[in-house]
């Protein structure tokens, strides 16, 4: 039996039951759970655990880093983070800058090709929204008023998540090009509640992107 474990913020977090009483519960209500949906049909067998945590920093994930990623015994692993330590930084100066966040991130990479040499890895390129204000509540409203500031953030970490996908050979969702096409097509309250969480559509959305990019190599390694 194989294993998928994902790990992230709050929108891999997805409001997931930690105490395991409900196992499907534990999946979140979010992009995970409707992957999850979709491989253990296609899959039976499958174990997918998802150890995300809302509020994450990229310092945060590495401080559970052993915990709740190394210390399990997974096949696969998908990460998707970046937007909190962008929002922390803006807001709090408490977030970190892109050069401590690649230092970070490569740091947590190395360490699952330490630990799991044999493990696929799914990298998903953070992204975020414009919306409108009167879509948005009073605390998010920085992002649209700073908009070229945010964004000039998200594509710094983007950079950073293609990097070292190419670094580590690891499979990547381009989820930040995808939804930026997508916002073109809808506007982004359409796939994003507050311009960073996202919507039933911007869920399924992602979790579509998610499996077109691993889809044909799964079969093989499940």
């Amino acid at each position: 039996m194989k294993t998928i474990l994902f790990q992230g913020d709050s929108i891999t977090d997805a409001n997931r039951d930690r105490e395991g009483i409900d196992q499907d519960s534990t999946l979140g209500q979010g992009y995970v759970r409707l992957l999850a949906a979709r491989i253990l049909c296609d899959f039976p067998g499958t174990k997918i655990i998802n150890t995300a945590h809302s509020g994450d920093r990229i310092s945060d994930l590495y401080g559970r880093w052993i915990e709740d990623t190394l210390n399990i015994e997974f096949d696969w692993l998908s990460l998707l983070c970046g937007i909190n330590d962008i929002g922390f930084e803006l807001r709090l100066h408490r977030g970190a800058d892109a050069e401590k966040f690649e230092f970070i991130y490569d740091r947590m990479l190395l360490e699952v090709k330490q630990h799991r040499p044999n493990a696929r890895i799914v990298l998903c390129e953070p992204f975020l929204f414009k919306l409108r204000p009167e879509e948005v509540g009073e605390s998010d409203l920085d992002i649209i008023r700073d908009w070229e500031v945010w964004e000039g953030h998200m594509k710094e970490r983007q950079k950073i998540v293609r990097k070292l996908s190419d670094k580590y050979q690891t499979l990547l969702v381009q989820s930040g090009a995808m939804f930026e096409k997508a916002s073109h097509e809808m506007p982004g309250s359409y796939w994003s509640v507050d311009g960073i969480h996202l919507t039933l559509a911007g869920n399924e959305m992602l979790a579509r992107e998610w499996y077109k990019t691993v889809g044909e190599i799964l079969p093989y390694s499940i």
